[in-house]
């Protein structure tokens, strides 16, 4: 059972990395909202994640000697205050961006935010107290109970998170609003019936069945990045090159950007203009200095909305 969930602590944090890494490419290449949106949630994480890789690795191959030194001991506190910090976080910026998501009034928005601010900050004072108090000094069962047992309880706020989406979801009025609600109720409905399991077969063990939930939202995230990149940004078909007139272009930077719409390169756009490569590639640079943007990608986008 050990190495089954060390297997699995390790494929869920791989899984989980991968997608967060993706999404930090993506938004630099797009600088997409929903993206950032994503980050906000995927960082802390992924972060937490990784170190409850780490304190496991450490604390099963470090000699006895070694964990009970006053260096491992210092470690062992930061390490401890900073798991309760990402978990902290993770739920806080888990709750915003839902409330930010859902479809409703801005009053609603506003008690939502309090509320759900209020609730996980009173979670992060009870937890650091029970921490503190529980562990009296011994920093290394600190952060082995804080590792086993925060992260995983913290993930049962989440289960407010699918029931308020399971409420709002048919009031959605885009399809990207109606996925990603419907993406939080399959990833975290099941943490009710996950939640018993874990204390019953996995509650001593690093890895618990809940954070499977994060790699079932790593994979929607995924699904959705897919479908909104590939199927959206990639495709030039509605990029409206109409949209650069308000930017001030020149004649020829809108001749330019009529032919990069309709998805030419630097060398047919040439050929087409009767100009050089480097004159195109002057043409662009103004561009997208005048439209404030650094790339094809975020020139596409822009132009769509």
């Amino acid at each position: 059972m050990v190495i089954l969930s060390d297997i699995l602590l390790f494929l869920t944090t791989a899984l989980v990395v991968s997608i967060t890494c993706l999404c930090i490419l993506l938004f630099y290449r797009v600088r997409d909202a929903y993206i950032g949106s994503f980050l906000t949630v995927l960082v802390p994480l992924s972060l937490q994640m990784c170190l409850s890789l780490l304190v496991t690795y450490l604390t099963r191959t470090l000699p006895v000697g070694n964990l009970d030194a006053n260096a491992f001991q210092v470690f062992a506190l930061g390490a401890t205050i900073f798991s309760v910090l990402l978990t902290t976080t993770l739920l806080l910026m888990m709750s915003r961006y839902l409330i930010q998501l859902l479809p409703a009034q801005e009053d609603q928005k506003h008690l939502g935010n309090r509320i759900l601010t209020f609730l996980i900050l009173f979670f992060f004072l009870i937890s650091l107290w029970v921490i503190i108090a529980e562990s009296k000094g011994d920093w290394q069962k600190a952060l082995s109970d804080t590792i086993a047992y925060h992260f995983f309880a913290g993930s049962m706020f989440l289960v407010i998170h699918a029931v308020l989406s399971g409420i709002f979801v048919k009031k959605a009025t885009t399809w990207e609003e109606e996925r990603l609600l419907k993406g939080i109720i399959f990833t975290f409905l099941p943490l009710f019936f996950l939640f018993p399991l874990d204390l019953l077969f996995f509650r001593n063990l690093p890895f618990k069945l809940v954070y499977l939930s994060f790699s079932t939202l790593s994979v929607y995230l995924y699904y959705f990045i897919s479908r909104r990149y590939f199927l959206t940004w990639e495709q030039t078909d509605h990029v409206d090159a109409e949209g650069g007139k308000e930017y001030g272009l020149s004649l020829r930077e809108e001749e330019v950007l009529r032919l990069l719409a309709a998805g030419c390169s630097n060398q047919e756009i040439a050929k087409q203009l009767y100009i050089s490569p480097n004159t195109v590639k002057t043409h662009i640079k103004n561009i997208y200095a005048k439209m404030g943007v650094n790339n094809r990608l975020q020139l596409f986008s822009l132009l769509k909305k």
